[in-house]
């Protein structure tokens, strides 16, 4: 089956097929074999080409937000009969604005910015303790932090809002 997925503000176009339990993924033209297997609670473990990667997934409106490695993805599939093409939706759409969910139930160990503070892309922004590990949410773009809506010790629920970033 072939699709075109939006990740962050990137469009790929994706071919997968499923083969006895691995998937064959094709992302513009690159072949992957995966074998992926959903943990438990949002947590799913995925071998890609050897490498292992974990990673927590969540339904928001239209989309899934999906974190890995710290960093927070917003991941989209296009509605192909859309009316307007997706570089005309992508010109009259206002300037870029992140909003930072928190992947997971835990705590709000550390913040590292407060409102006002620039921002730089993979800057780390937050740090989050889930499960005994802590996890450091980055940024996923250059901006300026417009609010910041926890603080330290703060016990955040899985898509709640931590920080936005204009």
């Amino acid at each position: 089956m072939k699709r075109q997925v939006r990740v962050d503000n990137k469009t790929y176009l994706v071919e997968y097929e499923k083969r006895d339990d691995r998937i064959s993924l094709s992302v513009d033209g690159r072949r992957y074999l995966v074998d992926a297997a959903a943990v438990a609670g949002g947590f799913c473990s995925f071998l890609v080409e050897g490498r292992s990667y974990n990673a927590f997934v969540s339904r928001e409106k239209d989309h899934l937000s999906v974190v890995v490695a710290g960093k927070t993805m917003d991941v989209a599939f296009p509605d192909p009969r859309a009316r307007q093409p997706a570089e005309e939706l992508r010109r009259s759409a206002p300037a870029a604005r992140q909003i930072i969910r928190a992947p997971m139930a835990g705590r709000i160990v550390r913040l590292h910015v407060a409102p006002g503070d620039p921002v730089r892309d993979g800057q780390g922004l937050v740090v989050l303790e889930a499960m005994k590990m802590e996890n450091e949410l980055k940024s996923q773009g250059s901006g300026k932090v417009r609010e910041v809506l926890v603080a330290e010790n703060d016990i955040v629920v899985p898509g709640q809002h931590l920080i936005i970033i204009e």
